[in-house]
C-alpha cells in the first residue's frame, strides 16, 4: 500500500525542481527555436507562394504576347499574301498588255505586208495582162 509521508512530499517538490530546471534549459528554448522555425517556414512559404505568383503572372504575360505574336504573324502573313497577289495581278496585267501590244502589232504588219503583197500582185496583174493582150495581138 502507499504510506503517505514525508518522502512523497520530498519527491513532489524534486519533481516539480526538475520541471521547473527542464522548462528553463530545455523546453522554453526547444519553443523558441520551434517559434522561429515555424516563422522562417511562414516567410519561406510567402515567399513561395510570391513566386508562384509572379511565375503565374509571366507566364500569362507571356502567353499574352505569345498571342499576339500570332496575331501579327498572321496579319503580316496576310498583308504579304495581298501585297503579292497585288503584284501578281500587276504583272498578269502588263504581260496581257504586252501580250495584246504585241498581237496588235503583229496584226498591223500583217496587214501591212498583205496590203503590200495586195498592190504587188495587182501591179502585176496590170503587167501581166497588158503582156498577155500583147501575145494575143501579135499572134
Amino acid at each position: 500500500m502507499l504510506d503517505l509521508n514525508i518522502t512523497l512530499l520530498f519527491q513532489l517538490v524534486n519533481f516539480f525542481i526538475a520541471i521547473f530546471v527542464l522548462n528553463i534549459l530545455l523546453i522554453r528554448p526547444i519553443r523558441d527555436i520551434i517559434k522561429k522555425r515555424n516563422g522562417v517556414m511562414d516567410n519561406l512559404a510567402g515567399e513561395a507562394d510570391n513566386f508562384e505568383s509572379q511565375a503565374a503572372e509571366r507566364l500569362a504575360s507571356y502567353e499574352a504576347e505569345l498571342a499576339r505574336a500570332r496575331q501579327d504573324a498572321g496579319l503580316a502573313r496576310e498583308e504579304g499574301r495581298n501585297a503579292g497577289l497585288t503584284e501578281q495581278q500587276g504583272i498578269v496585267g502588263e504581260a496581257q498588255k504586252s501580250a495584246r501590244d504585241i498581237l496588235a502589232d503583229t496584226r498591223r504588219n500583217l496587214r501591212e505586208q498583205a496590203d503590200a503583197t495586195l498592190n504587188e500582185l495587182r501591179n502585176q496583174v496590170g503587167e501581166y495582162s497588158s503582156r498577155l493582150a500583147d501575145r494575143l495581138i501579135k499572134s
